[in-house]
């Protein structure tokens, strides 16, 4: 839909556009999500465009996240997630034990962690900007 209405973006900007519409972090966009940001105007594509810096770092974060999807189902289960749990307690983040972990990143219980969970959670943090 964006390329089709005359705009082109990046992978990452396309992961940072569906957090940000995706208000209640569930990993879809309702009807009624998507029809608050259309509500927004002409401009509603440009409010979703990413400086070049933070577009990089969401990059960085798609890239880490998919190099242990290794299945790359864009999900990781919990056997993929132990490397990435000791990844992310090696950079300094406090995630309690691996189930404690699991359970914070997996917003919707499926016991698997989407790419958008891993992102809205790093957004959370503060480690990413919108």
């Amino acid at each position: 839909m964006v390329y089709d209405m005359g705009y082109v973006m990046s992978e990452a900007e396309l992961v940072a556009a569906a957090t940000q519409l995706d208000k209640n972090g569930d990993g879809k966009i309702t009807y009624n999500e998507f029809a608050n940001w259309w509500k927004v105007g002409e401009d509603r594509f440009e409010a979703l465009e990413l400086s070049e810096r933070v577009q990089a770092q969401w990059a960085q974060a798609i890239d880490f996240f998919k190099y242990y999807d290794k299945d790359l189902s864009g999900d990781i289960d919990p056997d993929e997630f132990k490397p990435v749990y000791k990844q992310l307690l090696d950079a300094g983040h406090k995630l309690g034990t691996l189930e404690q972990a699991i359970a914070t990143l997996d917003t919707n219980g499926d016991h698997l962690i989407s790419l958008n969970e891993y992102i809205g959670w790093l957004v959370k943090l503060g480690a990413l900007s919108l």
